[in-house]
Parts: structure tokens; sequence; C-alpha cells
């Protein structure tokens, strides 16, 4: 009986070893790109494709390279939803964290945060999950205004919309699952905030969860 036990226990530690996450380190400051790499880099299972700076080239870039994670200085959080991967962001301040999230932000780190948080946050967001740092949870939540009635409900297709930006999913990924142009999408979310009072994505999401239109 010890002989099939053992060999159990072999194969689930192999089925459960994490496969490699191909990362793309974005910063402004070359010295910062070095050092996230160097951080990256120490890890067998994360494997640094490339290193890039913002640029017009920046969304190309990342279309070409097809990383499954980006790791990205604050400085460069204004525009995620524009790049085709989820991004974990380091920030200095936490008062910035509401802010990266709107802007398209899958994890939420603070830029102290140990290599081994780094690791595990870009392993999940990697695998569709949203990562953020308890203390940044507070300021996003901080930064949310009281819920008020909506002066208008949304549509059927804004509730779809809503509930695909509760998901975490970007503009354009919205845009290819329900089969629609990613200028529409922009017209829904703009409708959303409108409609909800708000004046970001993240809070319409925690905005929409306190109204119960949404379950996160």
């Amino acid at each position: 009986m010890a002989q099939p036990a053992l060999a159990l226990v072999a194969n689930f530690a192999h089925a459960t070893r994490l496969e490699a996450v191909r990362v793309a380190v974005l910063a402004r400051d070359p010295l910062t790109r070095a050092g996230l790499t160097s951080i990256a880099g120490a890890f067998d299972d994360l494997d640094v494709v490339e290193e890039l700076q913002p640029d017009e080239r920046l969304a190309s870039r990342v279309r070409v390279l097809a990383p499954d994670a980006l790791l990205c200085d604050a400085d460069v959080a204004a525009n995620l939803n524009d790049l085709d991967a989820p991004a974990v962001v380091l920030l200095s301040d936490p008062v910035r964290a509401a802010e990266a999230l709107a802007a398209g932000a899958r994890g939420l780190l603070m830029r102290n945060a140990s290599p081994r948080r780094i690791h595990a946050a870009l392993h999940a967001v990697a695998e569709g999950l949203m990562v953020v740092d308890e203390e940044l949870s507070r300021a996003v939540l901080h930064a949310v205004r009281p819920p008020a009635e909506m002066a208008e409900p949304l549509t059927n297709r804004e509730l779809e919309v809503m509930q695909l930006l509760a998901a975490g999913l970007t503009n354009k990924e919205i845009a290819s699952r329900l089969g629609i142009s990613d200028h529409t999408v922009k017209f829904h979310v703009n409708a959303i905030l409108g409609k909800l009072g708000v004046e970001t994505r993240t809070e319409a999401v925690v905005h929409a969860a306190r109204l119960g239109i949404v379950v996160l």
C-alpha cells in the first residue's frame, strides 16, 4: 500500500507545480526596469520576456510579445486598459490605488512588497484573478463615494458590460466577449458611469455591488 500512496503524492505535487509565467516589465526609468527584472528573474517559474517603456509602440509591442502578465511601476499605470495583458502595478502611495484599478490594473501591491508577494501576484493575474494588497484595498474603498439611488436604470447591454467590468475585463476583452467594437464598449462604460454617478470604473464596480446590480 505504501508505494501507491507515494505515487499519488508525487503525481499531486507534479500537477500543482506552477507553470512558467511570461512577464514583461514596464517602467519609464531604466534603473527601475532593471530592478523589476531582477526581482522577477530570480524565480525559475517567471520568464522575463522583455523590458518595455511607455511610448507610441507600447500597445503593439505587448500584442506581439503576448506576455502572460505585466509587472509595472506606478508611473506607467495610466492606460493599462489599452494593453492586451493583465498588469501588476507597484504603488508608492495608496492614494493612487483607485486610479490604478480604474486604469486597468489587475494587481496592486505596495512598491516595497516582498519578491514572494510579487511572484504570487503575477501568477494570480496570469490565471485571471485580481490581487489587491490589504492596505490598498482599504484605500480603494475609502475613495468610493457612498451609494445613491440611480436616476435611470441600466439597459440590458449596460448590465452585461457592468458584469464584465466587475470581473476585471478590459475594454478590448469586453468587446471580444460581446462581439462589439472597442468604441461601443467605451460608449457603454461612459453611460454606466453617468447613470451610477461615479467617475471611474472602480467606483462603478463597488457602487454597483452595493446597489445589488453585480455580485463580487
